[in-house]
């Protein structure tokens, strides 16, 4: 005998469904909803919704198969071809000149308490040295993602520099194990700092390692997915396209002095017995016996290839390139249920990289830990008894926040440290 619902419990239920189905719509007649191809720009379907109608710096009203409008968001750039520089003022103001590339570039920040900075331009770039003896001081810090203010804290905190931007770390080493693109709004400012500060260490006996992680890699072979709308703005100003991809894979060219600048890095340095990379190595790296000068050619020459379908070939190039395995991608040493799942849900079966395995790729590399980032972590930590440390965190957007980290490594320390000057012992 089948027991029928009550009639109570059906009005329930309806009335639920009815809820739920009005405050959705109410929801997305009010604040709008939209789905754009982060790569080519063009929006399916867009509804500004009523909160964001008659918006001159966001797009207002419905788009169907039409290219998404971005706007210019204050201070930016400069970006600098040849000899010409483009760049946004506070108000939004396009600017353009001919620059004289001998002088020094002024670049604005935005910050307050750090407003400008300048620099000189370097006649080349030759590619980088992937192994370095330890120096007696080093600070490592990743995935800063676009925000200066965090990374300028961090270093002043840190002592690398003065509260004017200055390198006084004498003959340290300042490493930033990649992703210092996207997602923020200080992108250009922030690339540009690193730019200055590599010049000032050079000259006082310090070192800047930038390594490329794989949102270096993403907008230097035209992937346009996680940039911020004004940067996508400025890319179509300069490249004339309108594909957001082909914009932003111009802006980082080789005619671009940053882009140049960005294809002397290195995925993988060596820096006494650390092993410095973004994502990770693992035992496919291993068995195929890379040396870490092959991992880096591989990767500059993808790069050199600027790709835009992201389509290799060549089992040891797709071993380096591939969004799995390459050293800017992989996840095997801070897998945890999360990106497992995740990796499941796309039909990829990846397991955390074994103890073993990496006692063997550690001897392989000649080193005695690895550093990563790429995976966040709630704190600045440790895995595998200390051969692996963990830096990517989630970095305070303010100054003096105390969310921004990194690893301090001297006299055989590894401390974690932030801005706000603290440092506590990982292990010696």
């Amino acid at each position: 005998m089948k027991i029928k619902p009550s009639k109570k419990k059906k009005n329930i239920v309806k009335w639920a469904l009815i809820v739920i189905a009005s405050y959705y719509v109410i929801t997305i007649l009010y604040f709008g909803h939209g789905d754009i191809d982060s790569k080519t720009g063009i929006s399916t379907f867009y509804w500004s919704g009523l909160d964001d109608l008659g918006r001159k710096d966001k797009a207002s009203g419905f788009l169907v198969n039409e290219y998404y409008p971005t706007f210019l968001n204050g201070v930016d750039g400069p970006y600098i071809f040849q000899n010409r520089s483009y760049s946004v003022s506070a108000d939004n103001k396009w600017l353009e000149k001919k620059v004289d590339t001998t002088d020094f570039i002024v670049v604005e920040t935005g910050i307050r308490e750090f407003p400008r900075f300048s620099l000189q331009l370097r006649r080349n770039y030759p590619v980088e040295e992937f192994d370095y003896k330890m120096p007696e001081k080093l600070l490592a810090i990743s995935d800063i993602e676009g925000n200066l203010t965090g990374f300028y804290s961090l270093l002043v905190a840190s002592k690398v520099i003065d509260p004017r931007g200055n390198w006084i770390f004498e003959k340290g080493a300042l490493v930033l194990n990649g992703d210092f693109f996207d997602r923020g709004n200080q992108v250009t400012q922030l690339l540009w700092f690193i730019y200055h500060l590599e010049n000032q260490a050079a000259q006082k006996g310090g070192k800047v390692h930038f390594i490329l992680g794989n949102h270096e890699i993403m907008n230097l072979t035209g992937n346009a997915s996680y940039n911020d709308f004004k940067y996508i703005e400025a890319a179509k100003r300069i490249s004339s396209q309108s594909d957001w991809n082909k914009a932003i894979l111009y802006m980082y060219s080789e005619t671009s002095e940053l882009g140049k600048w960005l294809r002397s890095k290195n995925i993988v340095e060596r820096i006494g017995r650390n092993l410095f990379v973004h994502g990770g190595l693992n035992k496919f790296h291993l068995q195929e016996k890379f040396s870490i000068e092959e991992m880096n050619t591989i990767a500059r020459n993808h790069v050199a290839k600027e790709l835009l379908s992201g389509t290799v070939t060549d089992k040891r190039e797709e071993l380096i390139t591939s969004s799995i395995n390459s050293p800017y991608w992989d996840r095997r040493l801070n897998l945890d249920w999360k990106i497992r799942w995740i990796y499941r849900l796309k039909g990829i079966d990846a397991n955390k990289t074994s103890a073993k395995d990496l006692n063997q790729i550690l001897k392989f590399y000649g080193a005695e830990r690895i550093i990563i980032g790429h995976s966040v972590v709630n704190d600045i930590s440790t895995g595998y008894n200390n051969q692996v440390v963990k830096i990517d965190v989630k970095h305070g957007e303010e100054l003096n926040s105390g969310s921004t980290k990194g690893l301090l490594i001297q006299n055989g320390g590894y401390y974690r440290i932030d801005d706000m000057g603290d440092r506590k012992l990982l292990f010696n």
